[in-house]
């Protein structure tokens, strides 16, 4: 993956140049599209199980901290951008006839990130909750950036007392034990924020203006 971003980066360097030519499309402003990537979490996940003999003891797992993501991507461009008819590289958009100077800056982006599917090592899920955030992107060409987020995420998690208390051990559950966990159980189970880090390639759709 890395290889992937340094060659992007690469060939996003060889287009920051000015073209000045008149017959160009201008960009839109706002665009819709799809991001994928890698998002590594700043905190340690884990997963649960009760063993299947009499004791039903407690036991954790940790859980990879990096995985493979798919997003729906609202980018907002940072400069009067157009694609060139001639040789589709990217230009300044024309302000009152005159050819602006092309910096780094012109080719940010602001992105707004909604993570559809994580898929890591044990599985493929798709978020049942509102996991995104916000990111800032460079653009390679009209229709290609990379980009990095900042992500919030919500799991579920056994609450740190359940965890400190009852780790290989039997959990109580009134004259019993519990013998299998439902992450619904808000007495066992509650929700917890989590941030971190995406690396994604981000394609827009209909990102010329009409």
């Amino acid at each position: 993956m890395k290889q992937i971003f340094i060659v992007s980066l690469c060939i996003g360097l060889l287009y920051a140049q000015v073209y000045s030519q008149a017959d160009s499309t201008p960009l839109n402003g706002v665009t819709f599209g799809f991001g994928a990537g890698y998002n590594i979490s700043n905190h340690a996940l884990y997963s649960y199980s009760l063993t299947p003999d009499e004791t039903h003891a407690l036991k954790i797992q940790a859980l990879p901290k990096s995985k493979f993501v798919i997003s729906s991507v609202i980018a907002i461009k940072l400069g009067r951008l157009a694609v060139s008819n001639q040789n589709k590289l990217l230009n300044m958009k024309a302000v009152k006839g005159e050819q602006e100077n092309f910096s780094l800056k012109s080719r940010l982006v602001i992105n707004v990130g909604l993570n559809l599917v994580d898929i890591s090592s044990n599985d493929v899920a798709f978020n049942k909750n509102i996991n995104g955030g916000l990111g800032i992107g460079c653009l390679l060409n009209d229709f290609v950036q990379v980009a990095v987020f900042y992500d919030i995420s919500t799991e579920r998690q056994l609450r740190d007392y359940i965890v400190s208390t009852y780790i290989n051990k039997s959990i109580p559950n009134g004259s019993a034990v519990y013998n299998a966990l439902d992450e619904n159980d808000n007495n066992l189970f509650y929700n917890k924020t989590f941030g971190s880090f995406s690396f994604k390639i981000i394609f827009s759709l209909a990102n010329k203006k009409s």
